[in-house]
């Protein structure tokens, strides 16, 4: 007999909106995550090659441009705005839950858009799996970088390469009973707050940072899920507070500040990342090489700063 839980998703699933394909890397490309630069175009971090892709959601055939290869970098994974049309990107030689040459580059559009001046910021030896990142608000140059197998958050300062582990907590790494060793994953600041999920724990979670990201507060968890159906990946929080969450097995889901959550788009496999743009539309990017979309709600636009 399947379990009220189970029940419930699967009714909530069958009331929650269908995507449409944007884009399909017809050869399999891994799409890790993704950025929304001021034009309205995506940037992409792909595991294939160290290469970084841009997308045009409104062409009339939205196709995938080849924008940078990182070098020294097989897999790219977090991305953040630090500056206007200026990007830091985690790049590093993928292995089995771990990446060597740990590396932040600064991608910058800002002087070319076209021509990106590529740099290498930092280089995080210690560092075994860097995947979500984000910018502090009011030093946006820098940025805390999650690790997934130490449980951390390394802050990193893209203009002089400095860094350091600025917060470690059991909140941040895989649970001792979890076959999965991923823990932090996305990350976000919003406000006063960092937000981010854990994978192997299938917690999302908020802790409070000062602004220079040097001191933290006590973590928060706002929501949980049951690990054995899926767990979350990346994310956005949008300005009313609800947050969209990436669920490879299940599709994007939809939570609320007081930890009720439900599948707000389904039919999306393998969701890696989402972002929203201005005029209130999801882009969702998938391991399986899919760019997907759906409309939002009225007026949902996203509680980050812009540039």
């Amino acid at each position: 007999m399947r379990s009220p839980f189970l029940l419930a998703l699967a009714a909530t699933s069958a009331l929650a909106v269908q995507s449409s394909t944007l884009f399909n890397f017809t050869s399999g490309i891994d799409v890790e995550n993704s950025e929304l630069r001021p034009n309205g175009h995506l940037l992409l971090t792909t595991f294939e090659k160290g290469r970084l892709y841009t997308l045009n959601p409104y062409a009339k055939v939205p196709k995938a441009e080849l924008v940078a290869s990182l070098p020294g970098a097989t897999a790219l994974c977090g991305i953040t705005t630090i500056a206007y049309d200026k990007y830091a990107v985690i790049g590093g030689v993928r292995g089995s839950y771990h990446y060597d040459n740990e590396t932040i580059y600064t991608v910058d559009f800002s002087q070319d858009a076209s021509q990106p001046i590529i740099q290498k910021a930092a280089h995080l030896p210690d560092a075994i799996m860097l995947n979500g990142m984000a910018a502090l608000p009011k030093q946006p140059h820098v940025v805390l970088a999650g690790d997934a197998i130490l449980g951390v958050l390394f802050r990193v300062d893209t203009t002089t390469g400095a860094h350091k582990v600025a917060f470690n907590n059991t909140a941040l790494v895989s649970p001792s009973t979890s076959s999965l060793p991923i823990g932090v994953n996305g990350l976000k600041i919003v406000g006063n707050y960092v937000y981010f999920t854990n994978s192997a724990g299938g917690t999302f979670c908020k802790v409070p940072v000062s602004d220079d990201g040097e001191t933290f507060g006590d973590v928060e968890v706002i929501a949980s899920m049951d690990t054995s159906i899926g767990d979350w990946d990346d994310f956005i929080v949008a300005s009313n507070g609800v947050s969209y969450l990436a669920q490879p097995t299940l599709g994007i889901a939809q939570v609320f500040p007081n930890g009720s959550h439900s599948i707000y788009a389904s039919g999306i496999s393998s969701a890696s990342s989402i972002q929203i743009s201005k005029d209130g539309y999801a882009y969702v990017t998938q391991g399986s090489g899919l760019v997907d979309t759906f409309k939002l709600p009225f007026n949902t636009t996203v509680a980050e700063g812009e540039f």
